[in-house]
Parts: C-alpha cells; sequence; structure tokens
C-alpha cells in the first residue's frame, strides 16, 4: 500500500509530466519560461518539471538516435577490431554509448551487426561484475521477435560491448500506418510485442525503454524489439534511485520511473498500454494526472479540433472516423485502460496476460479487464472471511465450489433459479439441520461436519444427482486435504455414481471426480490403468469447456505429477503451463488459488531444472500476496514467501535470499494454527540454501534438527538425508556423508534403481566413497551406475564422467584427462562456471599439475574459484583450500 508520502510525489510526477507535455508544443525558448511561470507557487513541481523538461534535450539512450560527428574523420574507432567484430560505420550516439555497423571476422555471425560500446564512466567495477553475470541472461532472449544479442564481452580498454541484431525496419504505428492496416491486423502485430517481452520476462529481463522506436517492423512484416534489456543490465539495482532517470523516455515513461518506485515488469506493461493507445486511435496518451481519456473520448476531441487530422487517422486504419470509434468503445477501452492503471498492482499480471486479453477481444470473447462482477465480488468475500471459520470453513467452501459449479453450468434463467432453489434447500438440511453439539460439545472437527454432511447429502439428494455429483465431490476433496484417503475415495466414488446418473448436467463434477481417482491409483498405487482413466477424464473436461477450467488445470497437474514421478521432464513444462493458464482464467488474476499455483509452477519448474523460470512465477504469487494484504491467510503469506526465496537462491541470489528465508521461518514458528509440514517445508528450504550459499555448519545442524522432527519414511526424509550428505562432504567428512545417502538411496531406491532420484542419490554417495582412502566401494558403485545410466547423455552421465575420470586419475591420468576433457571445455566456455562446472575444472586443473603444465592448471583453477566465489557466501572450506592450492603453484 502506498504511503501519503508516495501518493504526493507520484501526483507530482504526473502534473509535471502534463505541464512538460504542454510545453514540447512550444518553440523551444518559450518553453522553460512558460514552465517558471506556470510553477511560481510550487518550487517541488517546478524542480521536477525543468528536470523532465532539459531530459528532452539530453542524448537519447536508444540504438535509433542517429547523430553523425560533422567531421567523419573524427571518431578514431572505426577499423579497430573488438571481440569478433572490425567496427565500420557510426550509427548513433546515446547516453551510454556509440554504435557501430560491425562486420564479423569470425565465425560467431555471417551477417552485420549493431555494436554498441559503452562509454567511460558506465564500467565501475560493479557494473563489469554484475555485466558478466547477466550477459548470459540476455543471450538466452532468442525469440523471433527481439533484435538477439548476439555477443559481448570487454574490450581491449576495459569497457563494455554488445553486437546487437542489425535491424531495417519502420517503428510499429508509422508501418501500420503507411500499409493501412486495420485495426484486427495491428493488433495481431501487437500481439508479437507481447509475445516477445513476455519471453524476455521469463528470463528475467525487464526492457524499461518500450516506445515505437524500439519497435520495429522489417519490410517482410517482421516485429523485432530493440535495445532489449540494455539498461536492465547496465543498472540492475537502480531502480528505485536517480540512476535511472537519464534513461528513461519521458512521453513513455510509467508513473513509477517519474516517482523512483520499483521498476517490474508492470512497467512494461505500462509502456506496452501507451504503444496500444497510439496503435489503436493513432494519437499519443496525454500524460496528465489520472489515467488518460478514453481512445474514443481522445478521438472526438481532437476531431472537434482538427476533423481533417482524424480523417487521416481512420483512413490510415481503413475506415472512418465514426466506424473507428464505434470499434474502440467498450472491450479495447477497458484493455487500454487496465494497462494504463497508475498503480502497478492494478494493471495486467503481465505482457501474457495482456496479449491474452487482445486475443479474447480479437475473438469477440469477454476479456478479463472489466468492472468487478459479482462473482468477483463472492470471490472477495470468500477469501475475507476465509480465516476465521476455522477448519471448518473449508467443507463450506469446498461444498460452495460445488454448488457455483451447479449454478454456473444451468443453461437459462429459470433453470438456475431452479437449480438454486433446490441447491439452497439441500445445503440448508446439510449445515443447518446438522448439530454439533449434540455428541461432541464444542470440539467439533472438520472430519466430523464433513462425516454428518456426506450422509444428508446421500439422504437428501436422491433426487437431485447433479448436485449430489458436485457436493459430494467438494467433500471428497476436502478429504483429500485433510488426508483421510478412505474417506475421500467413498465420497469421490459416490460423487462419480451420482454424476453418471445425472448425464450431461453433471459432466464436470463427474470427470474431476474421476480424475481424482485416477491420481490415487495411478501416483499413489502406481496403477497404471489409472492413466488411461485420468486422460479420459482430461478429454472430458477439455469439452466441457469454460465451465471446467478449474477442474481441468487440476486434471492435467495430476498429469504432470506422473510425468515427474517418472522422470519425463520433457513432457513437464508444456503440461505445466497449460496447467497454470486454467488456473489464472478459472480463478483470477489477483486471487489466492492463482497465487498458489504461481507458487506451486516455480517449485516444479526449479525442482526440473529449470530455475530460471522459476523466478517470475514466484515474484508474481508475492506480489499478489502482498497486495492482498490483511485478507491473505498466514500461510498463504509464508508459502510464497518461501518459493520467491528458493526461486532467488537457484538464480544466484542467494545472499539475498538467506535473510528473507530466516525471517520466514521465524515467522512460521511463531505463528498459532500452521501446518507443521509447512514450517518444516521452510526449515528445510533455508537449510538447502545454506548449503548452496556454501554456510555447510549452519547447513548440517538445520538438516540434522529437521530430521529429529520428523518421523515419517518417505521422499521429504530422503531428500534431508542427500542434504546432510552434501553438507559433510563439503566439509571434508566423507565417511559421515556415505552414510547419510545410503539412509537416503534405501528410501528413493525401493522399486527402481535407475529412476532419477535414485540415480541422483547414487551419484552423491559414489562421490563420497571417492573420498574415502579405501576406492574398492566407489569402483563397484560406478560400474553399477553405468549400466544403470544406459544411453543417458544428460547431467547424470555427465556426472558420473567426471566421477570416473577421478576414479581414473591416480593410476591413468592420461586416460582420465581424455575422459574429462569435453566436460572441461564446456566449462570454460562460460563466464561463471555452475558447482557442477567448477568441480570439473578442479579435477583438470589437477591433472594438468599433474603432468607439469602450470600454465593450464592455474587457469582452470582460477576459474573454478570464480564459480565458488560467485555462488558461496564468504571463504567455506573447499574455497579456501582451492585458493591455498592456486597460491602454492604461484609460488612455485
Amino acid at each position: 500500500m502506498s504511503t501519503a508520502g508516495e501518493s504526493d510525489r507520484l501526483a507530482r510526477a504526473r502534473s509535471a509530466l502534463a505541464l512538460v507535455r504542454e510545453a514540447l508544443d512550444r518553440a523551444a525558448a518559450q518553453r522553460e519560461p512558460f514552465v517558471l511561470a506556470r510553477t511560481a507557487h510550487d518550487a517541488a513541481l517546478r524542480t521536477e518539471a525543468l528536470a523532465l523538461l532539459r531530459l528532452d534535450d539530453a542524448p537519447a539512450p536508444a540504438l535509433e538516435r542517429r547523430e553523425f560527428p560533422a567531421d567523419g574523420g573524427s571518431d578514431p574507432l572505426p577499423g579497430r577490431q573488438i571481440g569478433a567484430f572490425r567496427l565500420g560505420c557510426r550509427l548513433g550516439s546515446g547516453g551510454m554509448g556509440t554504435v557501430y555497423r560491425a562486420e564479423p571476422v569470425a565465425g560467431v555471425t555471417r551477417l552485420p551487426v549493431a555494436l554498441k560500446r559503452i562509454k567511460r564512466g558506465m564500467d565501475s567495477e560493479e557494473v563489469l561484475a554484475r555485466f558478466l553475470r547477466e550477459r548470459e541472461i540476455l543471450a538466452r532472449l532468442e525469440h523471433p521477435h527481439i533484435a538477439r544479442l548476439i555477443d559481448g564481452g570487454l574490450d581491449e580498454d576495459g569497457s563494455p560491448w554488445f553486437a546487437m541484431e542489425l535491424v531495417d525496419g519502420e517503428p510499429l504505428p508509422a508501418w501500420c500506418d503507411a500499409r493501412r492496416l486495420n485495426l484486427d491486423a495491428r493488433l495481431a502485430l501487437f500481439v508479437e510485442v507481447c509475445e516477445a517481452v513476455a519471453h524476455a520476462h521469463r528470463n528475467l529481463v525487464v526492457h524499461r525503454d518500450l516506445k515505437p522506436a524500439n519497435v520495429l517492423v522489417t519490410r517482410a512484416g517482421e516485429v523485432k524489439l530493440l535495445d532489449f534489456g540494455i539498461a536492465k543490465l547496465l543498472h540492475p539495482g537502480e531502480d528505485a534511485t536517480q540512476g535511472l532517470r537519464p534513461l528513461l523516455t519521458p512521453e513513455y515513461a510509467a508513473p513509477e520511473q517519474f516517482a523512483r518506485g520499483a521498476i517490474t515488469t508492470q512497467t512494461d506493461v505500462y509502456q506496452l498500454g501507451l504503444l496500444l493507445y497510439e496503435l489503436l486511435c493513432g494519437l499519443r496518451a496525454p500524460r496528465a494526472a489520472g489515467e488518460p481519456p478514453r481512445l474514443t473520448a481522445r478521438l472526438r476531441e481532437h476531431e472537434l479540433a482538427d476533423a481533417d487530422a482524424v480523417q487521416a487517422i481512420a483512413a490510415a486504419r481503413s475506415t472512418t472516423p465514426a466506424a473507428l470509434r464505434s470499434s474502440l468503445r467498450g472491450d479495447a477501452e477497458r484493455i487500454v485502460r487496465r494497462a494504463l492503471q497508475a498503480d502497478p498492482a492494478c494493471r495486467h499480471a503481465g505482457a501474457d496476460a495482456l496479449a491474452e486479453d487482445i486475443g479474447r477481444l480479437r475473438r469477440g470473447e469477454p476479456v478479463s479487464a472489466t468492472d468487478p462482477t459479482w462473482r468477483y465480488r463472492a470471490r472477495l468475500f470468500l477469501r475475507r472471511h476465509r480465516i476465521a471459520a476455522g477448519a471448518a470453513i473449508a467443507v463450506v467452501l469446498a461444498l460452495a465450489i460445488g454448488l457455483g459449479l451447479a449454478l454456473r453450468e444451468a443453461g437459462r434463467a429459470r433453470r438456475a433459479e431452479r437449480a438454486t432453489e433446490s441447491a439452497l434447500v439441500l445445503l440448508e438440511g446439510v449445515f443447518l439441520g446438522a448439530d454439533p453439539y449434540k455428541s461432541k460439545g464444542s470440539d467439533t472437527r472438520a472430519g466430523d461436519l464433513l462425516a454428518g454432511a456426506t450422509a444428508r447429502v446421500a439422504a437428501q439428494a436422491s433426487g437431485q444427482p447433479a448436485i449430489a455429483a458436485r457436493l459430494l465431490g467438494g467433500i471428497g476433496s476436502t478429504y483429500v486435504s485433510l488426508g483421510d484417503r478412505a474417506a475421500a475415495e467413498a465420497a469421490l466414488r459416490a460423487a462419480v455414481q451420482a454424476g453418471e446418473r445425472a448425464g450431461s448436467e453433471a459432466v464436470v463434477a463427474t470427470e474431476a471426480a474421476r480424475a481424482r481417482l485416477a491420481h490415487y491409483a495411478l501416483v499413489l498405487d502406481g496403477d497404471m490403468a489409472g492413466l488411461a482413466a485420468l486422460d479420459t477424464a482430461i478429454a472430458r473436461l477439455r469439452g466441457a469447456g469454460a465451465s471446467a477450467r478449474a477442474e481441468l488445470a487440476q486434471a492435467i497437474g495430476f498429469r504432470v505429477d506422473h510425468a515427474f514421478n517418472r522422470g519425463d521432464y520433457a513432457a513437464i513444462p508444456a503440461a505445466a503451463a497449460e496447467a497454470l493458464a486454467l488456473h489464472r482464467l478459472a480463478s483470477g488474476e489477483d486471487s489466492s488459488d492463482y497465487a498458489m499455483a504461481l507458487g506451486n509452477h516455480a517449485s516444479l519448474l526449479r525442482a526440473i531444472g529449470r530455475e530460471a523460470d522459476a523466478l517470475a512465477p514466484a515474484a508474481q504469487a508475492r506480489h499478489i500476496v502482498q497486495a492482498q494484504g490483511a485478507a491473505a491467510s498466514p500461510a498463504m503469506r509464508l508459502y510464497v514467501e518461501q518459493q520467491y526465496a528458493g526461486a532467488l537462491a537457484a538464480n544466484g541470489r542467494g545472499a539475498e535470499a538467506e535473510p528473507l528465508l530466516r525471517q520466514t521461518l521465524a515467522d512460521a514458528q511463531a505463528a498459532t494454527g500452521l501446518d507443521p509440514q509447512l514450517v518444516d517445508a521452510i526449515a528445510w528450504e533455508l537449510a538447502s540454501l545454506q548449503s548452496a550459499i556454501g554456510r555447510f555448519d549452519a547447513a548440517a545442524a538445520s538438516l540434522r534438527a529437521l530430521r529429529a522432527r520428523i518421523t515419517s519414511k518417505g521422499a521429504n526424509v530422503a531428500a534431508i538425508h542427500n542434504a546432510l550428505g552434501d553438507a559433510e562432504l563439503a566439509q571434508g567428512r566423507a565417511a559421515e556423508a556415505a552414510a547419510a545417502f545410503a539412509e537416503a538411496a534405501a528410501l528413493v531406491c525401493t522399486d527402481a534403481s535407475s529412476s532419477p532420484p535414485c540415480l541422483a542419490v547414487r551419484l552423491n554417495r559414489a562421490e563420497a566413497l571417492l573420498a574415502l582412502p579405501d576406492r574398492a566401494a566407489a569402483r563397484a558403485a560406478l560400474a553399477a551406475l553405468d549400466a544403470d545410466l544406459g544411453a543417458d547423455s544428460g547431467r547424470g552421465r555427465q556426472r558420473w564422467t567426471r566421477l570416473q575420470a577421478q576414479q581414473l586419475a591416480p593410476d591413468a591420468p592420461a586416460a582420465a584427462a581424455a575422459l574429462l576433457a569435453p566436460l572441461a571445455q564446456q566449462a570454460r566456455a562460460v563466464a561463471i562456471p555452475s558447482l557442477e562446472q567448477a568441480k570439473v575444472l578442479l579435477q583438470s586443473g589437477a591433472l594438468a599439475a599433474q603432468r607439469g603444465d602450470t600454465a593450464a592448471a592455474l587457469a582452470d583453477w582460477r576459474r573454478a574459484e570464480r564459480g565458488l566465489a560467485a555462488l558461496w557466501d564468504g571463504e567455506p572450506a573447499p574455497l579456501a583450500a582451492l585458493r591455498a592450492r592456486i597460491a602454492r603453484l604461484t609460488a612455485g
């Protein structure tokens, strides 16, 4: 929630922008006197407006600025080679540096590029360090509508440089106008822009300067975004500081950029809204205080002043002014208005959500950017009252959801009215007819209410099978949450039976219950017959359309569970993304249900090795819950904080995540009524993070305490043993590590020795055994792993190769070096090696030192040191030992 001071600052920034907009319509000599006259009684506004006005005279920051020197020979750089490119003519200059056309002289690309050399003054030690870390992120922006970052580095003077794809095109609005594209064709291109921005957001890159000059269309009609992420790359920590101010373009800046607030993906959404405004109505959105006028009002206002101009705007869209206003009225205006909300939390959740709304607009479907309906208000009511009702409210919510499904599927008003009356009568019998004090006094538990509710539904709903199916399905789902499988299966089977009697009226409830039963059989019992039943339920839920979104999302989630347990990670991302999109459509972008789905999605992505993709959904979940304030439950707040911290840590930001997780755990331990499993999950996340950043002693202590609290046997306990083994091994306690890994293997290798979790634990144990004096057990373990890995060429096989080279090194160093060489070459190619790559380089350096190649050994060890220093906080024992080896070898 904004403070009064922040609100005043934001209002002043908007007023200053509006004033500057008016000043820019005047001759250059008249602009400053105009601002001074209008701000005579407001010094703060005068300071803000004059600063913005002077930005108009400052060098433009983007690649499109074309400033040629008066003397063509005054620039000494053309002809010089930087990286794999030879500089040609100067294309332009800006606030961050100079752009050259450059020709490749090596094999990076065969095409000319736009090479930007960052000027001195923006190459501090911190900037250079961040540059090296984040260059790899930008390099991942492989998208057909993003001008690629082809290469980058530091030149001989230590200045950063970027080589970008050279794009020959026109700004999007001008390109559309020149070809008289209608609104639908413009919207189709705009969706491509949104998709490119969303792709960058998923890779943790924010543009910050989206404007027509940075959104070009080539002669072939291909959209290309320029300068993507350069400002983010060079100024990753300046979101709320003055450092960003010189880089913004005033007419296309978001309110938070003027107010020096946090720059997030919603900043790009606002700028996309400005671009959409101009693309649709042909006029820039006025930057006065408050939201811009509606598109139709803006056109009408402009028509009164210049009818010919509006006629030209309409003609450029192959229509008339009246028809243009008619096309823009309604949903198009609502979408633009939502994107241009001053409060970032009130905009679309991301560029993909904006694109989805545009897609609905083009298809004639209802858009999400609408005024709150009764359904929205009902969700808010349930959210407000969820905590106060205690454990029994889960029962009420489950049944209320079932009732909502029953009513939602009614096709006609009368039929819906009759269904409502019947359902309300039935619910009255279920709840008001149940007197919990008759038998148990005040000790009423959710299970007791559920048992009574189940009996009453069965007794009173025999003539209303459709409603019974929904209610019994809700009861079954709540039993699942309580962990009572027998009662859950009984209720779910009863729901399927009632639904089959009801036929098409209850297809959603029937198939949702069938999917849950199939999940039990498939995941918990390993009964593969459940897979066919689950796929059948998914197909039928797809056929049910929009009314089945939530249930279809859950069923697809069951399919993802199955793929994860089988180690079929390649099938997971697409299915999980579909389930997440369905959750958003079903429950709304601001709902707790969607926040939970985002948190689960982030956790899943981390688990399958898609760490870079996990941060965006985790951050979005956190944003939703923070916006809810006191309405969000304590458990939800703690869960999303855990997921966000875990995603930060997985992306190399462990030092930032560790204090956040410690506070989250302290809050969880101090809270009352929390599920102990949530507290343990946060403790586990903290211990994992402590190990990841090199605090191995603290991690081991946390893991031992966590293990002592958990009495069950299963995958969670196996993970604790596995993590404890990692911490012990990092501290040089190989025997203790091997024992911990053996306990983990005993729990995860019960069914198949070649499952991904089992293989990972066995590889860990082999690494610990290699650190013991007697290597016979390690040789046997590696031989068995070789057979079970088979033709696998992924991470497991790469780890085996490193360990096999380590096992061979004492007796056959040449063979070990040859085996390790491909992995070492890959590790040397990255700026900051991962932990596994650092281990490869450590071994490669040791083999080089063994054969007397000091230079090669030092080079590999220093690369390894760079990777470990980036991963770990301080100087844990392995890093200290490596630095000592480097010092000894350097000293000769």
